[in-house]
């Protein structure tokens, strides 16, 4: 089913805006691979750092190329996300990206688990499994309403269409800012937790990055024009929101066991407090 919706969307994407882009990226009209890094997925979620401290305690440096593989794909993973964003915008298609049509939502549903949930950033994971979200009143202490510099990721809401699934439909926020990214599937993206103090210190002017592995997988999940999406408005995935500020907090209903800590948190915001069904 992912190799048919792969190759769906590849014929859909057969035009000017995908041509420029593979142009651009691939430099030829070849299925060359930029990066050969493919371990896992999880690759993909460690800042520089703390990947590069993994390698070591694995014994796959030497194999993977040693700190000059780490370089290249750190390397290529910043030129596809600044390839994809000069293409948006060379096509003006900024405008749809960050227009009404377009919702951000992010997830806090999991911080329903309050015996992993804690209220500072939790740095240096490497395991999904160990992984202790921050909880929501972690999240609300960490960022402001607005001019947050962390990169955030989010499922991407068009024309009210996504696939959020649930618990992580329940409770959220909606925020807005420059897309930077936008793909059909997870994304596999840095995690805000998988850094180490080094990650966040190189990252401290900027906000922490979230990008992609350049493997020709993930660069297939990359979505460029509203058409990919007018006749399958679900199939989008990660995006990713850069400088964003809070719109609305999200919750299921006035029944949910999180529904009076959602009003306090969109008084105190002010901001309104939505529910899935709300956004169109």
């Amino acid at each position: 089913m992912k190799l048919l919706r792969q190759l769906i969307r590849q014929i859909i994407l057969e035009g000017p805006v995908k041509d420029a882009f593979e142009q651009a990226w691939y430099n030829s009209e070849g299925d060359s691979e930029r990066t050969p890094w493919k371990e896992s997925s999880d690759t993909g979620t460690l800042h520089r750092d703390q990947l590069e401290q993994e390698i070591r305690n694995q014994g796959w440096l030497k194999s993977a190329g040693g700190v000059e593989g780490l370089d290249s794909l750190f390397q290529d993973k910043r030129d596809l996300k600044r390839i994809w964003n000069n293409i948006i915008d060379a096509n003006e298609l900024r405008s749809f990206w960050e227009g009404p049509k377009m919702k951000y939502f992010h997830s806090l549903g999991y911080y329903n688990k309050p015996t992993k949930a804690v209220d500072d950033l939790q740095l240096g994971v490497t395991n999904d499994n160990a992984l202790r979200d921050l909880s929501a009143e972690g999240f609300f202490k960490l960022y402001n309403k607005t001019g947050n510099k962390d990169e955030m990721s989010t499922y991407g809401i068009y024309k009210g269409s996504h696939q959020i699934p649930p618990p992580q439909d329940e409770f959220g926020v909606i925020i807005s800012g420059r897309v930077t990214l936008a793909t059909a599937e997870d994304a596999f993206t840095e995690s805000r937790s998988k850094a180490t103090p080094k990650d966040l210190e190189r990252h401290a002017g900027s906000g922490m990055p979230k990008r992609i592995l350049a493997t020709n997988e993930m660069v297939s999940t990359l979505l460029f024009e509203e058409e990919e999406l007018i006749e399958n408005p679900g199939d989008l995935g990660e995006c990713i929101i850069d400088n964003w500020s809070i719109d609305a907090i999200v919750c299921k209903n006035e029944q949910h066991k999180l529904y009076p800590a959602a009003e306090k948190l969109a008084d105190e915001y002010g901001v309104p407090l939505i529910s899935l069904d709300d956004i169109t």
